[in-house]
């Protein structure tokens, strides 16, 4: 398996002492600037209910969580050295019960029809074996009015990286509106981009 391969599957699913070591780290600092521009595009409120896909190392749902008193935060991430990683972050807002970490497939996990007020993502997109699909899911468990925001980094930097295209799929701007659209987005889907020296970086904001 080439680097590029390697790497790639890593970013998908993190496993094994590279993945809790070094993906981690890699999470950690490259996430950083679009988990802040995600929680400002969500205007979390006390009373939310928010699920979090790919919830990673938990730095974001520990900011969520950090930010409300009667809601609940939850995670859903298919690998198990990162929510390993999310639960000790997370240990306090766990015993407190605002916060609950799932490991699994968000697609395979069943999930109730309109029971979250807001459904968000960073950088996994990506990685949706059945986009169409997975949108459509979201679509139907988020309640009426209910938004979905999501995090990516800019088609044409990812695209330098030289990652596995069978693996890490790259959406233009264009495509992810028009998958959010056919999804039953069918308010305003708005985009918000943020500069980081050199990198761009976008956020998706689709309603219900």
């Amino acid at each position: 398996m080439s680097f590029s391969s390697f790497f790639s599957e890593q970013a998908r699913k993190p496993k094994g002492w590279f993945g809790r070591v070094v993906m981690s780290a890699v999470f950690n600092i490259g996430n950083a600037t679009l988990n802040d521009l995600v929680f400002e595009m969500m205007a979390v409120q006390d009373h939310d209910h928010i699920l979090e896909i790919g919830s990673g190392t938990g730095k974001l749902l520990y900011t969520m969580a950090s930010h409300i008193e009667q809601g609940l935060i939850e995670g859903i991430d298919f690998s198990k050295a990162m929510v390993s990683l999310a639960e000790k972050r997370n240990t306090i807002h766990i015993r407190t019960g605002k916060v609950r970490i799932v490991q699994g497939d968000f697609d395979e996990i069943p999930l109730k029809t309109g029971q979250y007020d807001t459904v968000c993502s960073v950088n996994t997109l990506y990685f949706w074996r059945q986009p169409g699909m997975t949108a459509r899911k979201i679509a139907d468990i988020l309640k009426p009015t209910g938004k979905l925001v999501v995090g990516v980094e800019d088609r044409e930097q990812l695209q330098k990286r030289k990652l596995d295209d069978d693996i890490f799929h790259v959406y233009s701007l264009t495509d992810i509106q028009n998958l959010l659209s056919h999804a039953g987005f069918n308010q305003n889907i708005t985009v918000t981009s943020r500069k980081f020296g050199s990198s761009a970086f976008h956020c998706v904001v689709a309603v219900k």
